[in-house]
């Protein structure tokens, strides 16, 4: 099985993105112009669509990269318009509508602004129109049916003005699963792309195979006896006489601090629950009973059977899975296997 090595800790842009290229993308939806400068560098040429706006200074370099980037008001349009005309160039670019989130994006009522902005500014290509649902995966309910209503309100508003995106796009990865009415012709998956679920409760519709594992090493195994004190506060004291392993990850790795005296991982073919805080770089597991020793491999996340399921973990900690997967290992080394 091959093995890739990323070339800096903290960063694993690249190998993701040649992976889903070999899938035969279309392209890219990213926030950050950084990771579109990692994506060329890397010799990457598919579309780039900027999905999050962009700051005026950006500008150059999206021109100079092929970025496509997303406009989410009035100001970044007439931006974006003015710079065209100044450098003489033909920009592409999707124009997102607020169909209710309250996010970016234009209001349906500002369209015949925007439409204005585009006829006057002929170096302007209007590639894409798109919006965002804000809860997908619930597809019944009265804010996913209004915000797809608006979205073909404002697609047939701009097919009676003779205006004709080549893309549209409205689907996340929850909306990909449950709407077949909101994929027009492009979709964008994030969260399932990572092989974990945007709606746990409905698990069954497909399989999903997790494809992030995050491990370290004991550090140390120490014997605590009864109503001794475990990390900071205590927020544990032990209730008879246990060991526990030590393992050099905390937040400052991405490891939430929430999830003190909730996390769990997998050692020895056995849940082993965290106890007491999670601190800038220690955390302590019970592992009572394990034999376990300093070097022994923990499980953090994932794993080859999903031992440490990325939404239990992050319901354990009152967030999302998306969360753990930004955060945690951001700091560590990333190995790709194919």
């Amino acid at each position: 099985m091959p093995v890739i090595k990323s070339e800096a800790y903290g960063h694993g842009l690249v190998p993701v993105a040649r992976t889903l290229a070999s899938e035969g993308i279309y392209g890219f939806g990213l926030s950050d112009l950084d990771e579109a400068l990692r994506i060329r560098e890397a010799g990457l040429a598919l579309p780039i669509l900027l999905l999050s706006g962009f700051e005026p200074a950006w500008l150059p370099e999206i021109v100079r990269l092929k970025v496509i980037p997303a406009v989410i008001d009035l100001y970044q349009l007439k931006l974006l318009a003015d710079f065209a005309r100044n450098q003489g160039k033909s920009i592409p670019f999707h124009l997102k509508i607020d169909t209710g989130m309250g996010r970016f994006g234009i209001l349906p009522e500002e369209l015949p602004k925007a439409l204005e902005i585009i006829k006057t500014s002929p170096r302007l290509r209007l590639e894409g129109i798109m919006s965002h649902l804000s809860c997908a995966e619930k597809p019944a309910s009265d804010l996913t049916i209004k915000q797809k209503r608006v979205f073909r309100e404002t697609l047939e508003k701009l097919t009676s003005k003779g205006v004709q995106p080549r893309f549209i796009h409205l689907a996340n990865s929850a909306a990909l699963i449950l709407s077949k009415d909101a994929h027009y012709n492009l979709v964008r998956p994030g969260l399932a792309l990572y092989g974990a679920y945007p709606f746990p409760e409905k698990k069954n519709y497909l399989k999903l195979k997790p494809v992030m594992t995050a491990k370290a090493r004991i550090l140390s195994v120490k014997k605590i006896k009864a109503r001794g004190a475990i990390g900071y506060g205590p927020l544990f004291t032990a209730p008879k006489n246990m060991e526990i392993a030590l393992v050099p990850v905390g937040y400052d790795d991405g490891y939430l601090r929430s999830l003190s005296n909730a996390g769990f991982g997998w050692i020895k073919g056995k849940r082993v629950p965290l106890v007491g805080a999670v601190s800038m770089r220690a955390i302590a597991f019970d592992v009572t009973g394990l034999n376990v020793v300093p070097g022994d491999e923990i499980i953090l996340l994932g794993g080859p059977n999903s031992e440490v399921p990325a939404e239990e973990l992050a319901a354990r900690g009152k967030t999302i899975p998306y969360e753990l997967f930004c955060l945690l290992g951001r700091c560590s080394l990333k190995i790709y296997l194919d």
